[in-house]
């Protein structure tokens, strides 16, 4: 405010601009003076003030306002003339400081020409000088350059010819290892050239001096040598060589790249064994894929032990004394060689020096983990054909190999590596497949049977009342398990288990668990009725029933614990496997009875059956041929009878267990009545040669094959008792006439048969004949009846075994018996005293 008094010196003016400013103040909240506001419009409250007063007032406030207007303009006007006149002012002085500056540059002008006038030949001349000095020295320079390049490219040339002709010795690689070392010589002395064309010709050259000085090396040392070392790995001459080797490498800077080119071939030899072509055509429906597999890991394994053995020699060479283990003619060696006698650089680091080993392991075993995932992925793993299966295989292989690289020792664990990288994972699944296949199988085959059990309130069928146990029994027998799928999946897993004796006894215990599973659901299923076959309802009138169904469970567990133990016992012929628990299961499995008793009651059916031809009053040994004929002939119709209804739902095991027993039952019963039929008119003899070959081939049909030596040899015995006369009463007067005579029955029998032949010889007078029929054999033997008295010869025959020596135990009381007639020794006289002598000797 102080300023525009200054200014504009009129009061009324300055009046009229301080209220002006006070109105724009308090309109835009702001001191206009401080801030300066852009202001584009009118004090609104100038505006209504002034309007408010008269016209002379108004007229006189713009009169002030606009005096002050004219006078801010003029002082604006006068500042403009001021800077105006300042800005001349400057302008003449500029252009008198160029005319200055026009002088000084002629001045220096005709300063330069007077000085080229005077000093220009002398300055050329100079100049001309210096660029010849130049020239000449880069002259010298290149000259020198070039007599270098010729000393390096004649070492190169030299070096050259001492590689060539040189063989696989010892003094040879020596030889190789001085030219290695000046070639690293010559190597620096090129590094320090200047770079251009000749340098890098040179160094072409050298480089392919380096390259071939290391093939052969390789070749030569490595290849013909490492690939080939034996087992041991520790002859001497080959670590001296391969050591000679490392040196070479070490001097050419080569060292880490050979031994990964090593490494490379090796890991690429190896993966070669593998071919998976033929492992992806293999026919997968019968597992052809596993056996190529296997035969193919077979290989290759023997390729990683026979590629680590090397490669452990290749990595222990490294830190060999050469120097210490030289023959005597080899000495002279560390003279022509110095680098071969100097301190020689050793690595410390155990996993450094054995790198090679390791890397090597890895990437081969890299190779199968590939293999295997990738068929693991083309494979069923529903199925006992995937690559878990193989798990035992590949532990034992491993196992094997590992032991034969026992020398070998690296820090790093090769076996426990190998291991973790290809079994670890399938050993597991393996016993978890083993677990969930097996257990869950034989727990669910007796399940039916559990609920029907559960159903009728019981906890076995023994606990049952017959009349519900055959009701039951109808159920339960379309329940029972059939198929032999758990036995074999069994089967499966302890024949691949069998070669690693870890996952082997695993599956033993799971085996034994399921095993016991399946014996107990048996005996809980077993019916007492079904072990029995009751055939005869007493006196000569057989009652043939067909089997029911408590017979029918019987024959269907027998024959699935029959399956299963000839499926699984074949498979534990070692030792160890014969003391596990799970063989002393299968052999409680043969002692469940279920049909054990068969062959008994049928044989006792079928001696009963014969019965009624003693019976009824009839004379002791009177009897007649078509009497055992037709006993002989109901044999033969029981034994069809039972071929068709019971032993054709038998397994060929159970069919053979019981026609042994069966078989010994009725032969004994015709050949017991048949040899005390006498004597025999011809006609007789052959109708008791046929009907015993009809009972014969009947009792062969049945097992499907023809009968045992023992039944055997009794019918053969019957058919010479037949057709031998009184040359009988000589044979019997040997020690040995049973083998002289093929009369390979119990003595028991043959004593009868000679008591036969005497008391119904037709010589015997008919006093001594009523005397005999007065005291018959059974009475005398205290028998209640001619059947029970035989039926004692006939137990001699069933317990009678062939070739095992047997004495009479009725011979004796036979004796005595026949001691009893006085008369016979008139009519028989020789014959008589050699019967009793047989028969008080036996």
């Amino acid at each position: 405010m102080a300023q525009m008094e200054d200014i504009l010196k009129d009061p009324d003016a300055i009046d009229a601009c301080r209220h002006l400013l006070h109105c724009y103040n308090n309109d835009l909240g702001v001191d206009v003076l401080k801030e300066m506001p852009d202001i584009k419009t009118a004090s609104a409250s100038f505006l209504s003030q002034i309007a408010g007063k008269p016209a002379e007032q108004v007229t006189d406030t713009l009169e002030n306002l606009n005096h002050a207007g004219l006078i801010v303009k003029a002082l604006r006007h006068k500042a403009v003339l001021n800077n105006t006149s300042d800005i001349i002012q400057s302008v003449g002085e500029v252009n008198e400081l160029m005319d200055n500056l026009d002088e000084v540059t002629e001045s220096v002008a005709e300063l330069r020409q007077s000085i080229d006038t005077r000093y220009g030949s002398s300055i050329i001349l100079y100049k001309e000088l210096d660029d010849d000095i130049k020239k000449l020295e880069r002259i010298s320079a290149v000259q020198s350059y070039v007599i270098d390049c010729i000393e390096v490219l004649n070492s190169i040339s030299a070096l050259k010819l001492e590689i060539q002709n040189l063989g696989t010795s010892l003094s040879d690689f020596v030889s190789l290892l001085n030219t290695a070392h000046k070639l690293s010589e010559v190597l620096i002395e090129i590094d320090g050239m200047q770079h251009n064309d000749m340098r890098d010709f040179i160094y072409k050259h050298s480089n392919q001096l380096k390259s071939d000085i290391v093939n052969l090396t390789y070749d030569g040392g490595i290849g013909n040598l490492v690939k080939r070392a034996e087992a041991s790995g520790s002859d001497q001459g080959l670590l001296n060589v391969i050591t000679v080797c490392h040196l070479i490498f070490r001097e050419l800077g080569v060292a880490p790249e050979c031994s990964l080119r090593l490494v490379d071939e090796m890991v690429a030899s190896t993966g070669r064994c593998i071919d998976m072509h033929q492992l992806m055509n293999a026919d997968s429906c019968d597992n052809m894929w596993q056996q190529f597999f296997i035969s193919q890991f077979a290989e290759f394994m023997a390729k990683y032990k026979k590629c680590l053995i090397a490669l452990y020699t290749f990595c222990r060479s490294v830190n060999f004394r050469v120097s210490e283990h030289l023959e005597k003619n080899e000495q002279h060696l560390l003279t022509d060689c110095p680098t071969l006698s100097q301190t020689t650089h050793f690595v410390h680091n155990p996993f450094e020096l054995y790198a090679a080993c390791e890397l090597y392991a890895k990437r081969s075993l890299g190779i199968i983990q590939t293999v295997l995932n990738h068929l693991e992925s083309q494979s069923s793993s529903s199925d006992l054909s995937d690559v878990v299966m193989l798990a035992p295989q590949l532990i034992t292989m491993g196992e094997c190999t590992h032991a034969d690289l026992k020398h070998v020792k690296i820090h790093f664990n090769l076996h426990g590596h190998y291991f973790r990288a290809i079994c670890e994972k399938y050993a597991k699944e393996f016993m978890t497949k083993a677990a969930e296949c097996i257990l869950p199988e034989s727990k669910t085959a007796f399940l039916g049977c559990y609920r029907l059990l559960k159903q009728n309130d019981v906890n076995n069928m023994k606990e049952l009342s017959p009349e519900r146990e055959l009701h039951v029994a109808s159920s339960l027998v379309r329940t029972l398990p059939t198929n032999d799928n758990l036995a074999q999946m069994i089967y499966e897993f302890l024949d691949k288990s069998r070669c690693c004796d870890t996952l082997h006894q695993h599956v033993l215990q799971i085996a034994n668990s399921a095993v016991h599973n399946i014996l107990n659901g048996a005996k809980v299923a077993s019916t007492n009725s079904g072990h029995r076959l009751m055939l005869s309802d007493g006196g000569s009138k057989i009652a043939l029933r067909k089997p029911n169904d408590m017979q029918n469970v019987n024959i269907r567990l027998y024959q699935y614990l029959t399956s299963l133990v000839n499926i699984l016992e074949p498979c534990m012929t070692r030792s160890s496997d014969q003391e596990s628990q799970l063989f002393h299961t299968l052999q409680e499995c043969k002692t469940v009875e279920l049909i054990d008793h068969w062959a008994d009651d049928v044989g006792e059916t079928l001696w009963h059956t014969v019965s009624y031809i003693s019976s009824g009053g009839c004379q002791e040994f009177g009897w007649f041929v078509h009497q055992v004929l037709t006993a002989a002939q109901h044999m033969v119709k029981i034994c069809k009878f039972l071929r068709e209804n019971y032993f054709n739902h038998l397994p060929t095991e159970g069919r053979m267990k019981i026609f042994k027993r069966l078989s010994t039952y009725a032969i004994s019963a015709f050949v017991i009545y048949s040899i005390t039929v006498w004597p025999l008119e011809e006609d007789d003899k052959m109708s008791l040669l046929g009907v015993m070959t009809d009972l014969e081939m009947e009792l062969a049909e049945i097992s499907n094959e023809s009968l045992h030596k023992t039944e055997s040899d009794y019918l053969l015995a019957f058919r010479r008792l037949l057709y031998l006369g009184d040359e009988l009463f000589d044979m019997i007067k040997t020690t040995d006439f049973q083998s002289h005579a093929c009369l390979w029955l119990p003595l028991d029998v043959i004593a009868l048969h000679l008591v036969t032949r005497i008391v119904n010889d037709v010589d015997i007078p008919p006093a001594l004949r009523e005397e005999v029929m007065q005291l018959p054999l059974h009475k005398f033997m205290g028998e209640p009846n001619i059947h029970a008295m035989l039926s004692r010869f006939h137990t001699s025959m069933l317990k009678y075994k062939n070739g095992i020596a047997n004495s009479s135990s009725l011979g004796k009381k036979l004796g005595e018996y026949l001691g009893k007639f006085k008369m016979l020794e008139s009519v028989f006289g020789q014959r008589l005293e050699d019967t009793f002598a047989f028969l008080s000797s036996h």
